[in-house]
């Protein structure tokens, strides 16, 4: 009850089949590699949100539904004189952006919309006259 299937031993390849076979080899390997640095990175990049970088918990109230502090931006408190003229204003993120015009100088305000601080303020001396809006 032996097969002939079982006891003949293994012809060898034609030399074609095992460059066809090595080449296949070498994709596997190409394609493995790839796969394997791709789901590294993955890995890297969850690794490095969750435990390199720290969250920053400024804005966390504002998110989890908590009241958000209420307060009045005026000239004087952001210390220009009481005549400068408001030009312009303009909200991106936590960040409110107000423009005065103080005499011949444009001044930019930039307040924190979370404390209602002043976080920075520039003045440009001279500044040219604010387009006229349509």
């Amino acid at each position: 009850m032996s097969s002939s299937q079982f006891d003949d031993d293994e012809k060898p390849l034609d030399p074609a089949m095992l460059r066809v076979q090595k080449r296949l080899r070498r994709l596997m390997v190409i394609g493995g590699s790839t796969l394997a640095l791709g789901i590294a990175a993955v890995m890297f990049a969850i690794v490095y949100r969750f435990f390199i970088q720290q969250p920053s918990n400024e804005g966390a109230e504002a998110t989890l539904g908590a009241t958000v502090p209420m307060g009045e931006v005026s000239a004087e408190s952001v210390g220009l004189p009481a005549g400068a003229e408001l030009l312009s204003t303009n909200v991106t993120g936590t960040v409110m952006t107000l423009a005065f015009r103080d005499g011949n100088d444009l001044v930019t305000v930039l307040v924190d919309t979370t404390t209602m601080r002043v976080s920075g303020q520039f003045r440009i001396a001279g500044g040219a006259a604010a387009p006229a809006p349509p």
